[in-house]
């Protein structure tokens, strides 16, 4: 009888912290089924559209707004180095979480500096871990900032079709004179995918505590 309750709490206390923490997509732009996308992009970083002898950066981002609470764990996006450029620069690229302001990128959240991107078109999906794991509120618009530097040409592979969920702004820095974040009007995204961990409702959190609180004092009894 020891031995089916003690199973019975252990099979509990999983479900519920299972259903409270588990890692879970919160927003996507990707065509169901089969998480459809391209086979066109967004080159960022310096691109073709430079007269030789010009120093420009092109960054694209990428909106999107959660509907309820969660701890970011991961994004995933569809980046791709250019290899047949001609005299291309590292394979590189840097990718930020940013807030909003007034409908626009805003200030970073956390950033990640990649190497070694794909070099086939389009791009397969790249996955980033989160270090600092930031909560995300449902409402507020966020944005995932990517460019490649002033040397380098890659290419950010858009979605099949586009979102009225997910915006696409786009800003162009040319011989030192940034031209400042736009609306794109394009109708597509760049390919993005964001997970993260539930955050639990207190009536949620309050039961997986008792959980384990039974299952622990549950032990000392049955050890004593």
């Amino acid at each position: 009888m020891k031995a089916r309750t003690l199973a019975f709490l252990l099979l509990v206390n999983a479900a519920l912290v299972g259903r409270v923490f588990a890692d879970q997509i919160f927003f996507t732009n990707l065509v169901q089924p089969d998480n459809q996308y391209g086979p066109d992009g967004l080159g960022i970083g310096h691109t073709p559209s430079y007269s030789p002898g010009d120093a420009g950066d092109v960054f694209g981002a990428t909106g999107f707004t959660p509907s309820e609470e969660f701890q970011l764990t991961s994004i995933q996006l569809a980046l791709g180095y250019v290899a047949g450029f001609p005299s291309n620069g590292p394979n590189e690229a840097t990718v930020s979480l940013v807030s909003d302001s007034g409908g626009l990128p805003g200030s970073t959240i956390e950033s990640w500096q990649l190497t070694d991107l794909p070099t086939t078109f389009p791009a397969p999906l790249t996955t980033i871990s989160s270090v600092l794991n930031p909560i995300l509120l449902p409402g507020n618009q966020y944005w995932i900032i990517a460019t490649a530097g002033p040397d380098t040409f890659d290419t950010w592979t858009f979605t099949l079709a586009g979102s009225i969920f997910s915006p696409l702004a786009v800003d162009e820095t040319l011989n030192g004179v940034d031209s400042g974040w736009e609306l794109n009007g394009s109708g597509r995204q760049g390919v993005l995918v964001i997970s993260g961990d539930a955050v639990p409702e207190p009536a949620s959190l309050a039961l997986t505590v008792l959980a384990l609180l039974s299952l622990t004092a549950y032990r000392g009894r049955f050890r004593r």
